[in-house]
């Protein structure tokens, strides 16, 4: 029965992985506060059981609420996805860094009509083994994974996500710790 039921468990986060990959655009606007999500997101991830022992995030945002218009839904599952790969790379009592903030005007990248009014960015960072440079071209390819038993949808539909609000999203360079930075635009 613990077979029937882990399989079935599987199969439903597989299920859940591809619907979201599916997903293609914003369904739904709301004022949402960046801050807020980030941190739902990181108790979240911080319940899963196949995480290392001791492995916990640390999150650091300015005091003030990061606002914008989005859909909640997307944004949250874009900063769960990282954290949850982040943990899972993570050694035992490893830590998981979010941090976010406003972005100045020369931070900006330049060229983008949707960062006119500028943008937040959210950072997730790890101290894992880091990215297999096999794949680093690849990262945000659908199916493409290293994670025995996993869909390889996780990072195309945190890029997905962004790309719906407008948003672009980057990844660290090979040496350095592993870092995805997630750049969306405030609303107008």
């Amino acid at each position: 029965s613990g077979l029937v039921q882990r399989e079935s468990d599987r199969l439903a986060r597989v299920l859940t992985e591809f619907l979201d990959f599916a997903r293609t655009g914003v369904t739904r606007m709301e004022v949402l506060n960046l801050t807020e999500i980030a941190r739902n997101a990181a108790r979240l991830v911080s319940s899963q059981p196949d995480i290392e022992s001791g492995v916990h995030v640390r999150d650091f945002f300015p005091s003030a609420p990061m606002m914008l218009e989005g859909d909640e839904d997307l944004i949250h599952r874009a900063i769960y996805n990282l954290l949850l790969n982040a943990m899972q790379t993570s050694p035992p009592n490893g830590e998981v860094r979010i941090e976010g903030g406003e972005l100045e005007p020369h931070q900006l990248p330049s060229g983008h009509k949707a960062f006119a009014h500028g943008a937040y960015a959210i950072q997730v960072s790890d101290r894992g083994p880091g990215i297999d440079p096999q794949i680093r071209d690849r990262l945000f390819d659908p199916f493409v994974t290293t994670k025995p038993g996993g869909s390889g949808l996780g990072l195309s539909i945190v890029q997905r996500a962004v790309q719906a609000h407008g948003g672009l999203i980057t990844v660290s360079a090979p040496g350095e710790e592993t870092r995805f930075t997630l750049v969306i635009p405030k609303s107008g």
